[in-house]
């Protein structure tokens, strides 16, 4: 069964080239702010993508755990350096559950 969606490995393949969508201004503040949040601990993102905000939150020093349908785009983060520190889900956030607390 086809369960990516929208975000299968075509749409996967290129996610990332968009240059705006990974410019440090827009994603700098975003990170911050959420560490703030996060006081140290654990950090949940649903749709957690190709890692543009996990990324640079685990880069904190945040413990990262995520949720996302699609396959291909877990792929993509698992590819990158550091993607394989983040704990993923596989499956729809709307329904889908990740053991502990955030």
């Amino acid at each position: 069964m086809h369960t990516d969606g929208y975000f299968d490995e075509k749409v996967a393949s290129t996610y990332d080239s968009d240059v705006d969508a990974f410019n440090p201004e827009a994603i700098d503040p975003v990170v911050d702010y959420l560490v703030e949040l996060a006081h140290g601990g654990t950090a949940l993102e649903f749709g957690i993508g190709t890692g543009r905000i996990a990324l640079p939150l685990a880069m904190k020093g945040i413990e990262v755990h995520g949720i996302d349908l699609s396959n291909a785009m877990l792929t993509k983060l698992a590819e990158k350096t550091g993607g394989d520190g983040i704990v993923v889900t596989q499956g729809d956030f709307a329904t889908t559950s990740c053991r502990g607390s955030f």
